[in-house]
């Protein structure tokens, strides 16, 4: 005791002692990323994808304050003239001067805009057409952070924006159309940085490709390409449909809903430095006869992905955990169907965010599953679901053993909803929203409610929700402890509750209790 003493006054000695808040940051991940936006320990510092970076971690760094739900901010919808809503469950990106989504004008059906609005104040500030959603796709943009472009995805194209004005930089058709799925852009490939994507495959007659685009300047010697340029193009083993890229240290990683053989899912890994198509560096296919409709998440030096299922019920699809090198399978486990991607824990346990809203399917009363949360516990013996939050809230009315219509759940998460791990005082916390009880032939509808629940505690223990707010809830983002949520009434803000200090010595108890990390009593006494 009387060394870590020691080596705490030096610490405080060699740090300014300003006052710093009360919540506390993620720890360290196991593997760093080069990437410029992200911070030092991997997360973002600024929501520039799906799921905050090109990794599609899904977990947010916290500023020196407690976010919260206790009151939107503010509520942007447009201009004093015009109407933008997001389009139902696209997701949302975040730089630190904007808030940028793909809306519509609910004068004009079928429109698509891409928006922006000042993210401190919620100020209209710039709205561009674009081409219009095919099959109600929910893609998100992406910020180019070196350049400072918005990339978006959508019908048959893919175009570069100009994050200051909305003006269009350039447009490149690709051969088919995007649905659902998200680019990913690189930004540590000097003056060579790409954008990828992948192109809907089902009954279009194109072959599934992931296409890279260049979105660096045009150089004869280092890069000769044109901005927007395609580069090379990728068949992919199988269909696509929602299959968007991940991106690290010079590797792209893609799944697919099918193989050529069958429903089985593909995941592959390519070198996104070639200038020719290239073959891939692994490939793995599923473990059960279902397909990966969605996204893959790069975490802790591994890569993991969800599947899923058009029929049977809570655990009829799965998740797997890959080797980030050599694709080699580190566990499967059954898990609810999603087209969303999985959100792994700085611990190494896994969220995924399954099940489709009961009200689309009142007329199949045993097709689908529950919307609801996940909890897969990683442990070298038996890695499994611990818990499943519809399951566990289940009133069971006539005692059968399974859901009928008309009895209570807690009903969070859901096929197309893309949560937000956070941590406070080493304490994970989830953001999620909760799915609208669509009608029949309308699945896309805008969230009903965003809570925030303790992940510690288990659904049916009183305080697992911490706090919830209805009227908004869709895929939201975050920058500091700021939360910013789509919804039918235009993107909500909530600002976090004000600085609350903590004297020095607080911080020191605090540490040699446990309750924070060496790196999160350094950041604290160096603020």
């Amino acid at each position: 005791m009387r060394y870590l003493l020691l080596i705490l006054l030096a610490l405080c000695s060699e740090l300014s002692l300003g006052q710093h808040g009360q919540y506390a940051t993620f720890q360290a991940a196991q593997q760093e990323d080069s990437t410029s936006n992200l911070n030092t320990i991997g997360f973002p510092t600024i929501w520039s994808h799906f799921g905050g970076n090109s990794r599609h971690q899904s977990r947010a760094l916290l500023g020196p304050s407690s976010p919260t739900l206790s009151n939107p901010t503010w509520i942007a919808d447009g201009d004093a003239t015009t109407t933008y809503i997001p389009i139902p469950q696209t997701g949302i990106v975040v730089d630190t001067q904007r808030v940028y989504a793909i809306a519509t004008n609910p004068t004009q059906p079928g429109s698509s805009f891409a928006v922006a609005f000042n993210r401190t104040n919620g100020d209209f500030e710039w709205a561009t057409p674009i081409p219009s959603i095919i099959l109600d796709s929910w893609s998100t943009p992406a910020i180019d952070p070196v350049s400072k472009q918005l990339l978006i995805a959508i019908g048959d194209q893919i175009l570069a924006l100009n994050t200051a004005t909305g003006s269009q930089i350039w447009s490149t058709q690709i051969n088919g159309i995007v649905v659902n799925a998200s680019p990913v852009i690189t930004d540590d490939l000097g003056e060579s940085d790409r954008a990828f994507i992948t192109n809907y495959s089902f009954g279009g007659g194109n072959a599934a490709k992931l296409i890279c685009v260049n979105i660096d300047p045009f150089n004869n010697s280092t890069n000769p390409y044109q901005p927007g340029e395609i580069v090379w193009e990728a068949l992919l083993n199988g269909d696509c449909s929602g299959n968007t890229p991940a991106y690290t240290n010079g590797r792209v990683f893609v799944s697919t809903s099918s193989n050529a053989s069958s429903l089985n899912g593909t995941i592959q890994a390519f070198d996104a430095t070639q200038t020719t198509s290239p073959n891939p560096i692994w490939s793995f296919t599923n473990t059960i006869n279902k397909g990966f409709f969605s996204g893959v998440a790069v975490a802790r030096g591994h890569l993991y992905a969800s599947s899923y299922s058009f029929t049977g019920l809570q655990y009829s699809a799965n998740t797997v955990k890959l080797d980030l090198q050599s694709g080699q399978l580190i566990w499967s486990v059954p898990t609810n169907r999603t087209d969303s991607t999985p959100v792994v824990l700085d611990n190494g346990d896994v969220i995924v965010s399954g099940g489709v809203a009961i009200g689309a399917f009142d007329f199949l009363p045993f097709f689908g599953s529950l919307p609801s949360i996940q909890y897969i516990k990683e442990d070298t013996n038996n890695t499994s679901v611990i818990w499943d939050s519809a399951l566990d809230t289940h009133d069971d009315q006539n005692s059968n053993g399974i859901w009928d219509f008309g009895e209570s759940f807690l009903s969070i998460g859901g096929w197309t909803h893309q949560p937000i791990a956070i941590s406070i005082d080493n304490t994970p916390l989830l953001i999620v929203g909760t799915l609208p009880q669509s009608q029949p032939a309308q699945l896309f509808g805008h969230n009903t409610h965003l809570s925030i629940l303790d992940l510690t505690k288990s659904p049916s223990d009183s305080g697992f929700v911490v706090e919830q707010i209805s009227g908004t809830g869709s895929t939201p983002a975050m920058l500091g402890s700021w939360i910013y949520s789509p919804s039918e009434q235009g993107i909500q803000a909530f600002a976090p509750t004000s600085i609350t200090p903590i004297a020095n010595t607080d911080l020191l108890l605090r540490y040699t209790q446990g309750k924070i990390t060496l790196k999160e009593l350094s950041d604290r006494l160096s603020k």
